[in-house]
């Protein structure tokens, strides 16, 4: 788990969007979803998931 995960995941939680996370964070929308699904992979479950919305937490 990296700082730069964590970042991203919290920025989704917090704005409840990948493309509003990419923003805040100045990045690409698929930087921030690949470090999301590195987390899914080593915590072994979902932290978010995409609602018509947006995205909410688990």
């Amino acid at each position: 788990m990296t700082l730069t995960q964590l970042e991203a995941f919290v920025l989704v939680a917090r704005l409840g969007s990948v493309k509003a996370a990419a923003r805040s964070l100045g990045v690409s929308e698929p930087a921030v979803s690949s470090a999301l699904a590195s987390l899914r992979t080593q915590l072994g479950d979902n932290l978010v998931e995409r609602t018509a919305t947006g995205m909410a937490l688990t």
